[in-house]
């Protein structure tokens, strides 16, 4: 990416050391079809102007004036559409929502991380458009203001201000009174209902049964490996205590064939069923899915609608790509905090635009 980027010796100049005639630098051209690019360029000179602002001619490395021809253009731009090139970072994992920058052929595009695929490759969204990359063409997007690269703060970072913030919070609220223990105990044993009463260290708590026996349930593949992206219809057969079930497949048959298999499993690993969301005509690229495979729901995304719009090429979370016919896909939800939460709106896939010179 821009490796052919040269530099050229030129007069030196009063302005910053990034803006000085031979500078590599990236320019943002402020286009309405793409507004938030960035293309790599060299400072050729600066223009005198009847006003105060510094303009300065730049020769694009790597954009060209025609696709089908090798002519890159000498454009003018002002100081504020121009920065010194982001110094590198150490290389890194993306996660979903990550606000990036993505080399596309001939510029740095702006948008987010939409979906994490294996083998480094992720879905970059650029609204309203997605790209299919690898980590190799991502950089964490960062700003130039006032002299110094700013970068958004991490997820860890906001949770611990928010972490901080609660505290603070916590501090004042227990200033105003507290709440005796065994007052505490009493008012939630009054709302427990039924449940199951553990005995240990002479203490009693409750513990609510979350699902009942008889209830149709899903739960996930492979629970010493927490893999909760292959989920599997079953029915509760009963609680059995500390927050575990034992359940019984609806697909998944025992090694002698003569019966469902039963397991006991944790709560944390069962949910219900997904409400069904109908999808009448097709589903859409990069759909996130659950397709039907192996008796189990598995989740994947959808990397290309195949003839007639019936059958659908599905890249698997276990790294597999299969066909599927539409009626064993279903739109993907995620059973977060008890509540089902709605998937995204499919997006489609194009190129990104190219500045007009």
């Amino acid at each position: 990416m821009s490796e052919n980027c040269k530099a050229i010796d030129a007069p030196a100049t009063e302005d910053s050391p990034y803006l000085q005639p031979g500078s590599i630098v990236e320019v943002n051209p402020q286009d309405d079809d793409c507004p938030r690019a960035w293309y790599t360029a060299i400072i050729i000179e600066r223009r005198a102007t009847s006003t105060n602002h510094k303009r300065y001619v730049v020769h694009f490395t790597d954009l060209f004036q025609e696709r089908n021809r090798e002519t890159k253009p000498f454009m003018e731009y002002n100081s504020v559409d121009i920065r010194p090139l982001p110094p590198p970072l150490p290389p890194r994992k993306f996660k979903v929502g990550d606000i990036v920058e993505a080399y596309c052929g001939d510029g740095w595009y702006e948008g987010k991380i939409a979906i994490v695929l294996h083998d480094d490759t992720y879905i970059f969204q650029m609204s309203p458009m997605c790209l299919l990359v690898g980590v190799n063409q991502l950089r964490l997007h960062r700003t130039w203001f006032n002299g110094n690269w700013i970068q958004p703060l991490d997820e860890s970072e906001l949770a611990v201000e928010a972490e901080d913030s609660t505290e603070k919070v916590t501090e004042m609220d227990s200033n105003k009174g507290v709440i005796l223990e065994s007052e505490a105990d009493n008012a939630e044993a009054s709302k427990s209902g039924t449940g199951n009463i553990l005995e240990g260290s002479g203490q009693k708590t409750i513990e609510e049964e979350v699902f009942g026996e008889g209830q149709l349930v899903e739960v996930a593949n492979d629970e010493d490996d927490f893999n909760q992206a292959w989920w599997f219809a079953a029915t509760i057969v009963k609680p059995v205590g500390n927050n575990r079930y034992l359940i019984r497949y609806e697909t998944l048959g025992t090694e002698g064939d003569t019966g469902f298999l039963e397991k006991e499993m944790n709560s944390l690993h069962i949910r219900p069923p997904p409400p069904h969301i109908p999808v009448p005509h097709q589903f859409k690229m990069f759909d996130n899915v659950n397709a039907l495979y192996k008796g189990g729901w598995c989740m994947g995304v959808i990397i290309q609608v195949l003839s007639g719009g019936s059958k659908y090429e599905v890249y698997l979370d276990n790294q597999e790509k299969m066909e599927f016919k539409h009626s064993d896909l279903r739109l993907h939800q995620d059973w977060i905090n008890g509540k089902w939460t709605k998937p995204s709106p499919g997006v489609c896939i194009s190129k990104p635009f190219c500045i007009s010179v």
